[in-house]
C-alpha cells in the first residue's frame, strides 16, 4: 500500500513539474520546434527506436541459443518490449522487468524457469555493460572537456565508480563461479522476517547462478557476439540527440554528445518518478543549455522521446494482452 501511495505521489510530482515546465517555456513554442523537425525527421528517430528494440532482441536470441533454446524471433521481440515498459514505468528505469520476461518466454514455451530466468540475467548484464561503456566515455570526454561545478563533478566520478565496480564484482562472479547472490540469500535469510523467503528462494536462486555460470564458461564467443549488438543498440542510443537535433540544424561534436549522454543518464541513474516523468523535462533543459541549446528545442527532444515511449507503451500492453500477462500479476499478488 505505501509503495502505491509513494508512486502515485511521484507521479503526482512529476506531473506538477511537467505541466509547469512546458507552460513557462511555452507549449506552442515546444510545438513549433518539433514541426520545424518534420516527417522525415521524427521518421528517422522512429526508426533509430525501433532498430534499439531490434538489436537488442537479436542479442538475447543469441544467448537462448547458447542455452540450446531456438525460438520465434516475434516472441523475443515482444516480450524484450513489455520487459523494457514494465522497467521504464517503475521507480528505476533500469530494473523491474526482467522477471516479467522470464515468466512470459518460459510459460509460453513451456521451457525451464531458471533457464530462461539465467538468459534474462546474462542479456541484461551484457546491456548494462555496454550501457555503462558509454556511460564511462561519455564522463570521461566530458570531464575533458567541461569545467563542470565540483558537486556535479563528484557525484559523476562517485556514480560511475559505483556502477563500475559492481558490474566488475558480478562479471568476476560469473567467470570465477562465485555463488555472490546465493551467499546474499544466505545473509539476508539471517535476518528474521526473511529468513522463510530465502530459505524457500535459495534452491532457485542458487540453480539460476548455475546456469549464468555455464554461459561465461562453454559459450564465451555467443556471449561475446551477443554484447557487440549490445554496443551497436549502445551507439545509436548515444547518438539519438544528433538525429533529432540534425533536422533542426544543431551539430553536435563527440563532447558535447558525451556531455548529453552521461548527465541524461545521471537523471535516469537517480530518478524517483515513474520515468523520471518531469525530472527528465526539467534536467534536460538544464543539461542542452550548457551546449548552447535553447530550452524550446530541448524540450522538444523530450516531447518527441516521449511521444515514442507512450507508442511503446501502447504496443506493450497489446502484447501483454496477448501473452496473458494480468495472469502473472494475480500470481504474484497472491
Amino acid at each position: 500500500m505505501k509503495k502505491r501511495l509513494l508512486i502515485i505521489a511521484t507521479t503526482l510530482g512529476g506531473s506538477a513539474i511537467l505541466v509547469l515546465t512546458f507552460y513557462l517555456i511555452g507549449f506552442g513554442k515546444v510545438i513549433f520546434q518539433l514541426q520545424e523537425v518534420g516527417p522525415g525527421g521524427v521518421g528517422v528517430f522512429c526508426i533509430s527506436i525501433l532498430l534499439i528494440f531490434l538489436i537488442d532482441a537479436i542479442s538475447w536470441q543469441i544467448i537462448l541459443k547458447s542455452y540450446g533454446y531456438r525460438l520465434p524471433f516475434r516472441d523475443i521481440l515482444a516480450t524484450k518490449i513489455i520487459g523494457f515498459v514494465v522497467s521504464y514505468l517503475t521507480p528505476s528505469m533500469y530494473f523491474g522487468g526482467e522477471p516479467v520476461r522470464a515468466y512470459l518466454i518460459s510459460k509460453k514455451h513451456n521451457l525451464p524457469l531458471s533457464k530462461i530466468g539465467a538468459s534474462v540475467v546474462v542479456n541484461r548484464f551484457l546491456e548494462l555493460g555496454a550501457g555503462l561503456f558509454f556511460i564511462c566515455l561519455g564522463t570521461v570526454w566530458t570531464l575533458i572537456g567541461y569545467d563542470l561545478p565540483l558537486q556535479l563533478t563528484v557525484a559523476m566520478l562517485f556514480i560511475n565508480t559505483l556502477m563500475g565496480l559492481g558490474m566488475a564484482t558480478l562479471l568476476l562472479s560469473f567467470i570465477y563461479e562465485n555463488r555472490l547472490f546465493t551467499t546474499l540469500v544466505d545473509l539476508l535469510s539471517q535476518w528474521n522476517p526473511l529468513s522463510k523467503t530465502m530459505d524457500k528462494v535459495r534452491p532457485h536462486i542458487s540453480k539460476m547462478e548455475g546456469e549464468v555460470f555455464l554461459v561465461f564458461r562453454k559459450h564465451r564467443r555467443k556471449a561475446l557476439a551477443a554484447f557487440a549488438l549490445n554496443l551497436l543498440g549502445g551507439s545509436l542510443v548515444f547518438l539519438k540527440p544528433a538525429i533529432f537535433f540534425h533536422f533542426l540544424g544543431i551539430i553536435f561534436k563527440l563532447p558535447q554528445l558525451s556531455l548529453l549522454f552521461a548527465l541524461t543518464h545521471l537523471i535516469f541513474v537517480l530518478q524517483v518518478s515513474p520515468g523520471a516523468l518531469g525530472v527528465f523535462e526539467l534536467g534536460e533543459v538544464a543539461i542542452y543549455g550548457l551546449v548552447g541549446v535553447e530550452a524550446q528545442k530541448a524540450l522538444a527532444f523530450t516531447l518527441m522521446v516521449r511521444i515514442t515511449d507512450a507508442v511503446v507503451i501502447a504496443v506493450a500492453l497489446f502484447l501483454a494482452l496477448h501473452f496473458g500477462l494480468s495472469k502473472f500479476w494475480r500470481k504474484r499478488e497472491k
